[in-house]
């Protein structure tokens, strides 16, 4: 995995507060729940740091 070409290679998935990074065959790779009451400004930068570790994880197996 470590030749995965992270920028192009997910998407993150907004389900109501539920948010699913998927690779581009559409496996689940990470859910995360966004438990702000209106979102955050924040939000962005949080998935891209959470997917960051992600990958990082998956890297090391």
């Amino acid at each position: 995995m470590s030749n995965l070409n992270h920028e192009n290679a997910y998407r993150w998935v907004k389900n109501e507060r539920i948010y699913t990074l998927e690779n581009s065959e559409g496996k689940v790779l990470y859910a995360a729940e966004d438990r702000t009451c209106n979102g955050n400004f924040n939000t962005d930068s949080m998935l891209e740091d959470l997917a960051s570790e992600c990958f990082e994880e998956l890297e090391r197996k």
